[in-house]
């Protein structure tokens, strides 16, 4: 996969690596983020010892770490470590003079193969690696493992990192370089994928987009059929649990008492799932905006991949399995537009938030009890003043009655005569009259597909 991106995190890795003293340097993120090949980029050109920890033994581990060392450093093949600590004062030693890299990849498997390393590690970064030019680097993909028990305040480690960096899925910007293909199609590459880079880089901007989501998704040898089966069985036990509850929520059923009535599961279990969901960013749970009522939470699929598949694949599994994937797609034709508004108002939020014109410090979706009243985006900026968005990724043309019914439901939050700002999001432009009222009226923005692609 052609390397995109990551300017920012590869200029401050190589601040780092070409650091004179010792560093301890943290990276997580969620599966398939890219985490290992940024670290490998970043890692070109400087001596390091790459390991790449599995579900396994700690003496397999060693012997891991024995091979990845001799293949690093070019030498001392055939040596073993009988512990982990013998393993770090050697490297301790060959990092003495001249800097060295040690990168652990997938450090909670190698935690779980070496119950101790934790105590290692720390007795190591307090009382030997500051006298050398190491600069060890701890990566893993359980971001709650990494963020508690890594980061933590409770963590052996605690305190002792120089840098940290939690890896992000790629902005708009690069998934349209890494994709390749049109404005339009590198939107819904986006809202597919997540951002997620190795997701992007499976669609050909050469082929029709419908074409290769059938590819990847609606064949059982298709790269992307079972991900969300795989990235579950990677992360918990019981995933059909989980995949109970997230086909519940693609299917509407969002708040917490519903998703436990509807799975058979009590309230607590319905919790327990939730939070393990919400931390492993795949769902997360919202409220109204300006709502502090805890009652009126929905929960919603976040992740654009588990998003697209609960949707669009899973239901549909049992024809995919007898090969009727044009059933499947002639769905798809039916439903895609609609499944698009969420993730096109996800990339409208962004917008927002990186406006550098725009101080935002609460932002969110709006809707009254009854849901019979929406408002995509609410945004309120550091000086009070409020933001109200629509987002329309329909083929035709924005107009202004769409700006009429957003300043009427606005008046469901604006309180007395406070004023408001009006964004109107589009995928296919603006009727006349309304790009001329925008002119007139200084409250009211209109924002094409062309300046959504140029910011974000």
């Amino acid at each position: 996969m052609r390397f995109v991106g990551r300017e920012s995190e590869l200029k401050e890795f190589h601040e780092i690596f070409t650091s004179s003293r010792f560093e301890f340097v943290v990276v997580y993120g969620r599966r398939r983020i890219g985490k290992t090949t940024l670290i490998s980029k970043a890692c070109e050109g400087h001596r390091t010892i790459f390991h790449l920890a599995a579900k396994t033994t700690g003496t397999k581990t060693l012997s891991d770490l024995s091979t990845a060392a001799a293949a690093g450093l070019d030498e001392g093949f055939g040596i073993g470590f009988p512990t982990l600590e013998v393993f770090l004062e050697y490297i301790a030693e060959k990092a003495k003079e001249e800097p060295l890299i040690l990168v652990i990849d997938e450090f909670p498997f190698f935690c779980a193969s070496i119950p101790e390393a934790m105590g290692v590690f720390q007795r190591c970064i307090d009382l030997r690696f500051p006298k050398t030019r190491l600069k060890l680097v701890l990566s893993g993909s359980s971001v709650s493992f990494m963020e508690h028990q890594v980061l933590g305040d409770k963590s052996p480690l605690y305190g002792r990192r120089t840098a940290q960096f939690k890896i992000l899925p790629f902005s708009l910007q690069e998934t349209k370089e890494l994709f390749g293909g049109s404005d339009i199609d590198t939107v819904r590459v986006q809202a597919i994928t997540g951002g997620v880079p190795l997701y992007v880089s499976y669609f050909s901007p050469k082929k029709n987009l419908e074409e290769e989501i059938a590819r990847l998704f609606f064949h059982v040898n298709g790269l992307l059929y079972n991900e969300p089966m795989n990235i579950l069985n990677m992360e918990v036990n019981q995933p059909q649990m989980y995949f109970t509850v997230l086909e519940l929520m693609a299917r509407g059923v969002n708040k917490h008492i519903e998703i436990s009535d509807k799975s058979g599961l009590s309230p607590t279990q319905a919790s327990y799932y939730l939070s393990t969901l919400r931390e492993l960013g795949l769902v997360a749970d919202i409220l109204p905006f300006g709502e502090k009522n805890k009652k009126r939470t929905l929960w919603v699929i976040k992740d654009g991949l588990f998003s697209f598949y609960f949707k669009h694949v899973y239901p549909y599994r049992a024809l995919i399995e007898r090969g009727r994937n044009d059933g499947v797609t002639a769905q798809l034709k039916k439903s895609f537009s609609a499944h698009m508004g969420k993730p096109f108002e996800e990339i409208c939020k962004e917008y927002l938030l990186i406006h550098p014109e725009l101080m935002i410090i609460e932002i969110g979706p709006w809707w009254e009890s009854s849901q019979k009243e929406e408002i995509d985006i609410v945004a309120r900026t550091a000086d009070g003043e409020l933001i109200f968005g629509e987002c329309k990724f329909t083929n035709a043309q924005v107009c202004s009655r769409e700006l009429h019914e957003l300043m009427r439901k606005s008046e469901n939050i604006r309180k007395g005569n406070q004023s408001g700002r009006y964004y109107l999001f589009s995928k296919s432009g603006f009727t006349k009259e309304l790009i001329q009222r925008s002119k007139e009226r200084e409250e009211v923005v209109l924002v094409s597909l062309n300046d959504l692609m140029k910011r974000i």
